[in-house]
C-alpha cells in the first residue's frame, strides 16, 4: 500500500485521487507529527459498501396495554429509541432521534471514537444515517 507524506501528496493529489477512485487505498502521513496515525484516502463507494453491510435491527419493547399507553421502538446497534402513541409515531420519533444522535456523534468524533467509549461501534451505522439525503432514504 503506497504511503505518502502530506507534502508529496499535495503535489500529486490529482493522480492520487484518481488511483483512490479506482479502489486503491492511499496512506497519508504527516512528516512533522510522527506520533499521529496515517490517514487513508479511499474511494467513497468502498466505504459506502462497508456501511451497507451494517444492518439495523428493531424491536418493539413497549406496546399499549403493557402498563403504558405508548409504543417504544428500540434499535440495539445504536441503543436508540423512538416513542409514540402509534407505531408510526414511534418510528418517526426514532428517525428524529437517530438523526440527531448522528449529528451529535459526528460533531465530537474524538470523544465517541475513543477506545473506552462503548459508543465507538456506532460509527458505521451513524455514518450510514448521515449519508441519507432525505427522510425517505432512512425508511
Amino acid at each position: 500500500m503506497p504511503v505518502y507524506t502530506i507534502s508529496d501528496a499535495r503535489n500529486k493529489l490529482s493522480s492520487l485521487r484518481h488511483e483512490a477512485a479506482q479502489g486503491k487505498e492511499i496512506l497519508l502521513e504527516d512528516a512533522k507529527r510522527r506520533d499521529d496515525q496515517p490517514v487513508s484516502m479511499i474511494a467513497t463507494f468502498l466505504i459506502d459498501s462497508l456501511c451497507e453491510e451494517k444492518t439495523f435491527s428493531f424491536e418493539w419493547v413497549d406496546t399499549p396495554g403493557q402498563g403504558g399507553d405508548s409504543y417504544s421502538l428500540w434499535n440495539k446497534e445504536t441503543n436508540t429509541f423512538g416513542i409514540g402513541r402509534t407505531q408510526r409515531e414511534a418510528a418517526e420519533n426514532f428517525l428524529d432521534n437517530i438523526q440527531e444522535y448522528a449529528l451529535v456523534y459526528f460533531d465530537d468524533l474524538p470523544f465517541f471514537l475513543s477506545k473506552n467509549n462503548p459508543s465507538n461501534s456506532h460509527y458505521w451505522y451513524l455514518r450510514r444515517v448521515l449519508r441519507c439525503s432525505n427522510r425517505s432514504d432512512l425508511v
